[in-house]
C-alpha cells in the first residue's frame, strides 16, 4: 500500500513529538531547524533562516514524507524516527529496563495513534521483521516459513552453542529469537512430514503448536492420567510463554506495548525450555513412525 497515506497533519504531529502517546510522552520533538536537517540527510535539501521567514514545523515534515514516498524510502525515514538512539531524552527516565520499558511504550503508543487515524482508509502501519509496512486494516502478514529439510536431535541440541557468542554479547533478546525460532522449524518440520504439503506460516507460535498437537494426536484427554494431561498443559504454559516473550521482547518485531528486560537466567532458561519442548515433539512424531 502507499505510504502517502501517512501525510495527514494528525500523523505529522505524532512523528514530529506534538502529540502525547504514552502518559505524558511523546515522539522525539523536532525543531524547524532539526526537521531541515533531516530533510538534508535524506536528500531534500532544506535551510533553516534565522530571524527569517520559516515554514511551520509540520510543513517541513510534510514535504520530506513526500519527497521520501517518491524515492521508496518512507520505511527507512520511519525506522530513523522511531530508532532508540532518537530517544536520548529518556536518559533521566530511570534504570536501564526502565527505560528500555518506556521506549517501547512510547512506539506501541505512536503506532496506535497512527493506526487510530488511518483507521477509517482501511490502513494500519505495522513493524514486520524490523520493517514498516502499511497494510489493509483487517489484514494479517503472513510470511511462508524457511523450509526445513532435517530436524534432528543434534540438531536441536546445538542450541547452547548456536546462542553462545549472544550470551557473552548480553544480546539476549536474539536468545529469544533463536529459541522460538528453533521451535518453529520443529513444528514446520512435523506438520510439512506428516502432511506433505508446504506450511505457511503467520507468525502465532500457539496455533502452530495447536496444528501439531492435533497432528500427533496430543490434544488432552479427560480419560487420561492426570499426571499426562498436567505435563501437556505444561507444555502449553511454556510454547505460550515463549511465543509472547518473543513478540515482546525480541530482534524480530521490534518494539511491543509489554516489553520487559531480559536478563542472562532468563535467556538460558528460556533456550533450555525450548530444547526440552522441541526434542519432545520430535520424540513424540518418531514414536508414531515406529
Amino acid at each position: 500500500m502507499e505510504f502517502k497515506l501517512l501525510n495527514n497533519r494528525k500523523i505529522i504531529d505524532v512523528l514530529i513529538g506534538d502529540t502525547q502517546v504514552y502518559n505524558e510522552y511523546r515522539m522525539p520533538n523536532y525543531t524547524g531547524p532539526e526537521l531541515c536537517e533531516l530533510s538534508t540527510q535524506f536528500g531534500l535539501p532544506v535551510s533553516y533562516v534565522w530571524g527569517g521567514s520559516n515554514l511551520s514545523r509540520w510543513m517541513y515534515m510534510r514535504d520530506l514524507l513526500v519527497y521520501v514516498e517518491k524515492q521508496g524510502r518512507t520505511a527507512e525515514l520511519l525506522a530513523y524516527l522511531f530508532d532508540f538512539a532518537r530517544f536520548e531524552s529518556l536518559q533521566l527516565a530511570g534504570t536501564t529496563e526502565h527505560i528500555r520499558e518506556t521506549y517501547n511504550k512510547i512506539v506501541q503508543g505512536a503506532l496506535d495513534k497512527i493506526n487510530a487515524i488511518l483507521l477509517f482508509s482501511g490502513s494500519q502501519l505495522q513493524i514486520v521483521n524490523k520493517q514498516f509496512v502499511l497494510t489493509k486494516a483487517v489484514e494479517t502478514v503472513v510470511f511462508e516459513a524457511s523450509k526445513v529439510k532435517m530436524v534432528t536431535y543434534e540438531y536441536i541440541r546445538e542450541l547452547p552453542e548456536r546462542i553462545k557468542d549472544d550470551i557473552t554479547k548480553k544480546d539476549y533478546d536474539s536468545v529469544v529469537t533463536k529459541s522460538r525460532t528453533l521451535l518453529e522449524e520443529v513444528m514446520i518440520y512435523i506438520m510439512e512430514q506428516m502432511t506433505k504439503e508446504r506450511y505457511k506460516s503467520n507468525g502465532d507460535l500457539m496455533k502452530m503448536y495447536a496444528e501439531v498437537k492435533s497432528l500427533l494426536n496430543m490434544t488432552q484427554n479427560k480419560d487420561w492420567d492426570v499426571r499426562v494431561n498436567d505435563l501437556l498443559s505444561g507444555i502449553n504454559k511454556i510454547v505460550d510463554a515463549i511465543g509472547k516473550m518473543r513478540n515482546m521482547n525480541s530482534d524480530a518485531h521490534g518494539a511491543g506495548v509489554g516489553r520487559i528486560g531480559i536478563k542472562e537466567r532468563e535467556a538460558r532458561l528460556i533456550a533450555a525450555s525450548s530444547v526440552m519442548v522441541a526434542e519432545y515433539l520430535l520424540s513424540v512424531y518418531q514414536r508414531d513412525r515406529e
